[in-house]
């Protein structure tokens, strides 16, 4: 049976909890440790288990000055790159092994798959190959980062790690340019009531 993961945003800060479910009542649970503000720190770490001092099973680092990151599983091996191609309708590129191949997937928006549907869209995985569609996130209500990730196929377990990894890392780099957005907006507001039009031309 293909897996499901719940992701819940934690009440008292800003980490995330996943709960894994494979289809026949078996449940896992992951930490997901979330750093915006400790520029040295992977951005994301996936830990093993329902807290922050659990072993490490995966690591994001958002790059600087680009939408791009680098993402690695296990706390080891090769970084790989998860690459934004597009303005108008952006998807974020990477590669990984599958079916004894090096295959190419991307996260794309969507408007008909999920099982629920946000403010902020959902997200599908595709094999830019095939076109088959291999996962789905759903945002759930008002959040970026918090919802579903359903898993089309069985694909294993190192596959279904490097989809959360990757969801998590989209949509938290989203969240994170949106609050900016958001934070940059109301000060030009704030600033244009102050010193802007209506202020007669004096200085400020």
């Amino acid at each position: 049976m293909s897996s499901q993961f719940h992701v819940a945003e934690e009440s008292w800060g800003h980490h995330y909890k996943v709960i894994a479910s494979d289809g026949e009542g078996g449940k896992r649970h992951f930490f997901i440790e979330n750093s915006p503000y400790t520029p040295k720190k992977p951005d994301l770490i996936i830990h093993d288990g329902t807290e922050i001092d659990g072993p490490t099973i995966g690591l994001a680092k958002f790059r600087r000055f680009t939408s791009n990151c680098d993402i690695r599983l296990d706390g080891a091996g090769e970084w790989m790159s998860l690459a934004k191609k597009g303005v108008v309708a952006p998807s974020y590129t990477f590669q990984i092994p599958l079916h004894g191949q090096m295959t190419h997937l991307a996260w794309k928006k969507t408007r008909s798959m999920g099982s629920f549907y946000g403010p902020y869209g959902n997200h599908k995985l595709v094999d830019e190959q095939s076109q088959d569609v291999l996962a789905v996130f759903s945002s759930n209500g008002d959040s970026l980062v918090t919802g579903h990730l359903d898993m089309y196929g069985d694909y294993g377990e190192s596959f279904d790690r490097m989809a959360l990894l990757t969801a998590l890392a989209v949509r938290e780099r989203s969240r994170r340019q949106t609050t900016r957005s958001a934070r940059v907006g109301h000060e030009n507001v704030y600033t244009t009531g102050a010193c802007g039009a209506g202020a007669g031309g004096g200085a400020c």
